[in-house]
């Protein structure tokens, strides 16, 4: 099945060049924006033209490699566009990323967050222009919720970033899991009524969510927020050319490949790049071997082809051999194939026209992928991998239903678009005006009044810092409060009080993990190789962890040393084990191990419930059951389990 999507393009001032989304991004006077275009319209280059205009810029995206890539582009067009110096534009450019650090560890520079703290107040005032900082989020709320203050640093907080920076940008904000919104709704809250600053907040995307709800319950006034909408129209600054979209029918990717092997022989020969996207790590890992011969009947030699992944940007040391490169220093562009996982689909920079791909898992996987090929007034190629394992969801119906009614035809992007988001409507409450992709879920504003907590409870913040938050406290965060203070009661108690104040002292805690990261395992190559690998998909898909012992590396990371090449170790078949958490509880030391699923609360919840303690709170201690209750409903309105995993700041070092 074939259908063609027209070329498409966005309006263009004839003076500023700025399309009507960008104007909005830039001049509209609302404090809270949230803005969805389609891929490649431009929404990041509106802010560099906000810094080129002598403005300050927060830029916040989930990843480093994207936060890596953002820096590089902008940086680029300072220089080549605006006429900046290298010199001004480094000086008026940096990034907050784990990548970073070691970088600037490595230089000499001794104490990172302290030179960060003075990065809000400006990276170099003594130079005329804008300046912007890229950083992911984990490393602002850990400068926020740093563990020790530093002399002369010991106040800088939220407040500074409202005061000191003209706008924040939550990049991609589709990504944004519910329990990491609290630093997205804060700054949005703080920009709508904090009177000391003039702080606007972003949000882009081009497969929104619909968070405003969550924002208003936050506090955020619904007059303060603004939908910015790209009007795509035939004329103006073309997104895209005419691609050609093909669902096939093929085993796995590989094949896909191979059929249309005369296709990539042209691309390749053309000099442009082609790409594939994995739906799994493991699919991408298994059908490497046999890629490698494929790619070489299309003139693709060895070193020619860049791996992408979460393993594969991990790696470390060893000899840059094999037919594959990979780890994220490697920039995908100098490459004339690419093959990922969905990790492409955030934070790499590439242009290709002739794209292989699974569908992904979810409709927007669907159209960022979709939206990587043929950017620009150029036209491109994608062929979609479809079988009876991948038709999974209603929205695959619904692609495959488009397709067929505009068989060998053209259509256009829009209507592609709400094809694919009818079927998400029906989960919803509909909104036939706005094209979206889902909505944030209510618990959602509760872990974000767990993280204004967190703020108001941080050392950084005294006298009146510390009362105006007081006094702007949410009703969410209000409510979160009361519920703890409720449970703290416990601690009173002759035989559980300790329990209680562990399992409190950690679920506040919870408020510094903004994304659920599972444990990883440094996993050694014979030639000093080596890759962060998560215990779950070692467990699932090797026998590693059974065949060698786990070791506490020289900077205590946990290490196994294998005698070959980790994708030789892959099985047939994956391994049947179920992600767990060791869930934790207010009322007693022993832990359950509960399954990590959409029932994990509920499974909690029950476990308490059924408890002794809980029988002889409902029978004879009505002040215990209360308290047992109110952990029940803390833990029902924040989506949050208290595990035995480390949330506190350690956590967050692996993408610091």
């Amino acid at each position: 099945m074939d259908l063609v999507i027209a070329r498409h393009c966005v309006g263009k001032d004839p003076e500023t060049g700025l399309s009507p989304m960008q104007e909005e991004l830039l001049n509209n006077p609302a404090p809270v924006r949230i803005a969805s275009a389609p891929t490649g319209a431009g929404k990041s280059y509106a802010f560099k033209q906000a810094m080129a205009r002598g403005e300050r810029v927060l830029f916040i995206v989930p990843t480093r490699r994207l936060a890596q890539n953002l820096y590089g582009g902008i940086k680029s067009d300072l220089i080549n566009q605006d006429g900046w110096s290298e010199e001004q534009a480094k000086a008026k450019l940096a990034v907050w990323s784990g990548d970073e650090t070691k970088k600037l560890k490595a230089e000499g520079v001794g104490h990172v967050p302290a030179r960060r703290l003075k990065e809000i107040m400006g990276l170099d005032l003594t130079r005329p222009g804008g300046e912007m900082i890229i950083a992911i989020p984990e490393t602002l709320s850990w400068l926020l919720l740093r563990p020790a203050l530093d002399p002369g640093l010991s106040r800088v907080g939220i407040l500074d970033i409202a005061e000191n920076f003209d706008h924040v940008v939550f990049d991609e904000f589709h990504t944004i899991s519910p329990r990491g919104f609290g630093l997205a709704a804060v700054t949005a809250l703080l920009a709508a009524t904090w009177e000391s600053g003039a702080m606007k907040v972003s949000f882009l995307s081009a497969t929104p969510l619909d968070i405003a709800p969550v924002l208003i319950k936050m506090g955020v006034p619904k007059d303060k927020i603004v939908l910015v909408k790209e009007p795509i129209q035939d004329a103006g600054r073309a997104v895209h050319g005419d691609v050609r979209l093909s669902l096939r029918q093929a085993p796995d990717l590989t094949s896909l490949v191979e059929d249309n092997l005369d296709a990539l022989r042209q691309e390749v020969a053309s000099g442009a790049m082609a790409v594939m996207i994995f739906d799994e790590l493991r699919s991408l890992h298994t059908q490497l071997p046999r890629l490698e011969s494929v790619l070489a009947k299309a003139g693709i030699n060895p070193g020619e082809a860049l791996a992408v992944s979460s393993i594969h940007d991990s790696t470390q040391g060893g000899a840059k051999t094999g037919f594959f490169r990979h780890g994220r220093a490697e920039d995908p562009r100098r490459y004339k194939f690419l093959t990922a996982t969905s990790s492409v689909e955030m934070g790499v920079t590439f242009r290709a026209n002739l794209l292989f791909m699974e569908p992904g898992f979810q409709a927007m996987n669907f159209l960022q992928r979709y939206g990587r090929a043929a950017r620009g007034d150029v036209n491109g190629r994608v062929f979609v991998r479809l079988d009876e394992n991948v038709q999974r969801g209603p929205w695959i119906r619904k692609l495959k239903k488009f397709v067929e009614a505009n068989q060998n035809q053209a259509s256009d992007i829009e209507s592609l678009t709400l094809s694919l988001t009818k079927s998400l409507q029906k989960q919803f409450k509909p909104q036939p005006e706005k094209i979206l992709f889902g909505a944030l879920p209510n618990r959602a504003a509760y872990a974000a009044g767990l993280f204004w907590r967190a703020l108001i409870a941080h050392p950084s913040m005294k006298g009146f810092q510390a009362a105006h938050l007081r006094d702007m406290q949410p009703p969410p965060a209000k409510a979160v409060g009361a519920l703890i203070a409720q449970v703290r009661k416990l601690e009173k108690h002759h035989t559980i009080g300790r329990y209680a104040k562990d399992w409190l002292d950690r679920f506040e805690n919870e408020a510094r993990t903004l994304r659920d990261f599972d444990a990883k395992i440094r996993v050694f190559e014979p030639d000093g190789k080596n890759y962060d690998v998560s215990e779950y998909w070692l467990e699932r898909n090797t026998e590693i962890l059974f065949q060698y012992p786990v070791l506490e590396g020289k900077n205590h990371e946990v290490e196994v040393h294998i005698s070959g090449a980790l994708d030789s170790y892959m099985l047939d078949k994956k391994n049947r084990v179920q992600k767990t958490v060791t869930a934790r509880f207010p009322h007693k030391l022993e832990t359950e191990q509960l399954p990590f699923n959409g029932e994990l609360v509920k499974n909690w919840c029950d476990k308490l419930r059924e408890d002794k303690w809980y029988d002889l709170a409902r029978t004879s201690d009505p002040e215990l059951l209360e308290c047992l209750d109110a952990a029940v409903k803390l833990v029902q309105l924040t989506g949050l389990v208290v595990s035995d995993a480390d949330v506190g700041m350690d956590s967050c070092a692996g993408v610091l």
